[in-house]
Order: structure tokens, then sequence, then C-alpha cells
């Protein structure tokens, strides 16, 4: 049985893939799991300094796979769904704690769960052809993966609450429009362009990109004044380090730096 779930390590880039085109990528048994344990591997390879996601053939991640969800409730094994929570919880968690930069290449749909995968990472790079939903409310379901804290926190109260309310999708122009998209490029280009993109980050001073990281999510939650205090502190361990030595030198020496 071909693995639901790849990761190619190139250049600094672990670039996973959920892999089920046939299904559009809907998470089914223990895909949620091996999606985990995968972005563990990868936040813990110091040869990684960029993680991406993205999906195989026509689709980011259809979200979870309906038919599972039915054999679940058919057999009340309410268990195997809080498995399926605990886990879907612990990986936007991990892509959002993680040092290193976190990319959704969104290449299609990105709906239900995968919609939630997509924007726990940092940036979200797309192809013209993708949208986004969230569509439980169709299902007699709710948001989980964290959606309820990150969608305010990105586009507002009044259009997360359009989005939740009716489940319609949300295409790339209008995703770059809330601010759910960061790049919306010509399919075609997607993937040169993302990989560019990646190996433009996977070239700066790690160290730093991880604390821009903490302090922006830092934010989210602390008041003025503890995240100017965040913000003091990483600037000083910027200074202190042999990045910022390097920046500083190469950029009065006229030249590329070499972090």
């Amino acid at each position: 049985m071909p693995s639901h779930i790849l990761c190619d390590i190139q250049d600094s880039i672990a670039a996973i893939t959920i892999n089920r085109p046939e299904k559009l990528n809907a998470l089914a048994d223990s895909m949620r799991g091996d999606l985990l344990a995968t972005i563990q591997r990868a936040d813990a390879n110091p040869a990684v300094r960029v993680i991406t996601i993205t999906g195989a053939g026509r689709a980011f991640c259809a979200g979870g796979d309906i038919g599972y969800l039915r054999d679940l409730k058919s057999q009340n094994d309410e268990a195997g769904f809080v498995r399926l929570l605990d886990e879907g919880k612990a990986v936007v968690k991990l892509l959002r704690e993680s040092g290193k930069p976190t990319l959704a290449i969104v290449n299609g749909p990105a709906y239900g769960a995968g919609f939630f995968i997509s924007i726990a990472c940092d940036l979200r790079l797309c192809g013209e052809s993708a949208s986004f939903a969230a569509p439980f409310v169709k299902l007699g379901l709710g948001p989980d993966w964290g959606g309820t804290y990150m969608l305010p926190r990105m586009i507002g109260t009044s259009a997360s609450l359009e989005m939740l309310f009716t489940g319609e999708a949300v295409s790339s122009h209008d995703a770059l429009r809330l601010g759910l998209a960061n790049r919306v490029w010509p399919d075609a280009d997607l993937r040169a362009r993302a990989r560019a993109f990646a190996l433009a980050l996977a070239g700066m001073p790690s160290e730093v990109l991880a604390r821009h990281k903490r302090a922006i999510y830092h934010t989210m939650d602390g008041s003025f004044e503890t995240t100017a205090d965040l913000e003091r502190r990483f600037q000083l361990e910027n200074f202190r380090s042999p990045a910022s030595t390097e920046g500083i030198t190469a950029f009065l020496e006229k030249r590329p730096p070499k972090f």
C-alpha cells in the first residue's frame, strides 16, 4: 500500500505531501497521526530549515474522509473520534510552535481539516485554483483543529462567522483579499515559485526567523508590554548572534550575506 504521507528533504526544505489524490487527499485511518509524525521528524531534523505541506493531484486536502467518519459513528466509536481530534490539535500546534517556517502550498481545495492545516502554517502560497472552505455546518459538525482560534485572528470575526455559518468556499483571489493567502500564482507556476520562495527562506538566518515567529504569535495573546519585552529580549539575542554580524558586514561590503 502506498504511503499517504510523503516527505522529501532537499536543499534544507522538508517537502511534505498528503498523498491520497483519488480522494482529494481526504484524511482517514492513520493519516492524521502519520502527518503528525512526519512533521515531528522534520521539525527535529537539524538539516531542515523550512517545512512545506502540499497535496498530491488537484487538491490540497478535502478534509476528513466522510465515509470514515460515518463508520466511526455507526460503530459508536467515540474514542476513535477523540483520537482524530487530538491528533489534529497536535498537528496544528506543532506547525505553529515549530521554530522553522511552515508553508502551505495550496494547489486546489483546502476544505475542513485541510483548511485548518493550511491556516496553521505560517504562510499560504496558492495556485489560482486554490479555494478554502469550512463546511462543517453542512455535516452537523463544528470546526476543530484549533480553527476557531486561528481564523478570527487572521480574517476577523464577521468574515470567520460567514465562512462557518455558510460553509461556502472562498476563491484564491478572495483569500488574498481577506488575508488568508499570502501569494497567488498561476497553477502552472505554483510548484516552481513556491520552491524558490522556500529556498529564499532557507537562506535566511534560521534562529532569527524562529524568534520572529515566536514574537508574532506571542502578540496574539500577550499585552503590549509583555510583547515589547519579548521583542527586546529577542532583539538582544539577535544582536549577539553571528547572523547579525554577518548581515551587517555583508550590507556594508555590498555583498549577499552568507548565513
